[in-house]
């Protein structure tokens, strides 16, 4: 199967499971899904604009957004600010709601669960509106 068509449905596939999931609620499944969407653009863009680029599918994101807006240069708004800056505050957030949920210091309470899950949800429908804008950004850009 030619690349681009194996990509194809491997995007396809996702945002039938990202819409499925926000349909149903697990939003976990969403942001998860996003940040592989928003990676693979970010390293297609890097490795297109700077070949010699040692970003791999093991990069870390915060070094792939890093690298991402270096070579960019203006980003588009998004919100109240630029793409390269609302994709890493949310990489802030998917951090905190991936890792929060069970996760505390020894002895401190967990978040509340009820506001936990709406920061939850947030961040799966922020990283929906930033996986399309950073799709259409990096496709107009030819990568």
């Amino acid at each position: 199967m030619p690349e681009n068509t194996s990509k194809y449905l491997s995007y396809k596939e996702a945002w039938r499971r990202i819409n499925a999931a926000t349909t149903a609620g697990y939003f976990f499944e969403t942001v998860t899904l996003c940040e592989s969407i928003i990676s693979d653009r970010l390293l297609s863009y890097v490795r297109g604009v700077n070949p010699s680029s040692k970003a791999t599918a093991q990069t870390r994101f915060a070094t792939l957004i890093s690298d991402w807006r270096r070579l960019a240069g203006t980003l588009p708004v998004h919100g109240i600010t630029d793409l390269g800056e609302a994709i890493d505050q949310w990489r802030i957030a998917r951090n905190e709601v991936v890792h929060g949920m069970a996760k505390s210091m020894p002895e401190t309470a967990t978040p509340n669960l009820e506001s936990y899950m709406k920061r939850v949800e947030a961040a799966a429908r922020n990283g929906v509106a930033l996986a399309r804008a950073v799709s259409k950004e990096t496709l107009k850009n030819g990568s």
